[in-house]
């Protein structure tokens, strides 16, 4: 099929991107490292009730920016589908939907955390503190199975998505590959975590080791192609 989409016009595109993944990635950093990392301690439940209780903004702004961080991903599924629409009609409204599936399920699991400041709301007796402790231990697991959950079509998106940039004849085909490895890391981790979680940390491993200078290197190469423009 013959591209329509001019260079300068892609360039620009590919630009945007850049820009909605390095907002994806401040945002989800900023939220999972700055946030959550200080607020929740799997070991003592009792200590993240009581972290969240003296906290509550900042629980309540690592929401705030994961939703920002899914209304970003809503933008770059949409750019990605301009993008490689032209040479795969099909598959780029696939990876575009799994995308979008992805965001969805993020955007719904996160009322497992704004229903944690409810929860103390009602609860605030000291003899209900042992309660309140177990039920928000029990709200945080939920959300992060719930993002495990969100990996698995995440992962399939990233399967199409680098087997588009590596066909397609103007992408980078390095890092087409490299997007198609860490769309099946995603996959292996999110049902080793799901099947096998005593082996979670060796599955871990492998997407600090790929996904992540994955996605990273993708957002470079990105913002470089439009600045370059």
């Amino acid at each position: 099929m013959k591209n329509l989409i001019v260079q300068s016009d892609r360039n620009l595109i590919l630009g945007l991107t850049g820009l909605l993944y390095l907002l994806v990635i401040v945002c989800g950093l900023s939220s999972e490292l700055g946030f959550r990392e200080v607020l929740f301690l799997p070991e003592d439940i009792q200590q993240t009730m009581e972290n969240i209780q003296e906290n509550l903004n900042l629980l309540r702004l690592g929401v705030s920016l994961d939703m920002v961080m899914v209304l970003a991903d809503i933008g770059l599924a949409w750019f990605f589908f301009i993008l490689f629409r032209e040479n795969f009609p099909r598959l780029s409204y696939l990876a575009s939907f799994l995308r979008l599936l992805q965001a969805a399920i993020i955007g719904i699991n996160l009322i497992h955390l704004l229903q944690i400041p409810t929860l103390l709301q009602l609860f605030s007796d000291v003899d209900e503190s042992l309660f309140v402790a177990r039920q928000i231990g029990y709200l945080i697991e939920s959300h992060r199975l719930g993002y495990l959950l969100s990996a698995i079509p995440f992962g399939m998106s990233c399967v199409t998505l680098g087997y588009m940039m590596y066909k397609s004849g103007w992408f980078s085909r390095l890092l087409g590959a490299m997007v198609l490895v860490a769309g099946f890391s995603y996959l292996i981790d999110s049902f080793t975590n799901i099947l096998l979680p005593k082996y979670a940390n060796y599955s871990d491993i492998l997407v600090l080791a790929t996904a992540v200078i994955t996605e990273l290197s993708l957002c470079i190469y990105l913002i470089f192609k439009g600045v370059k423009q």
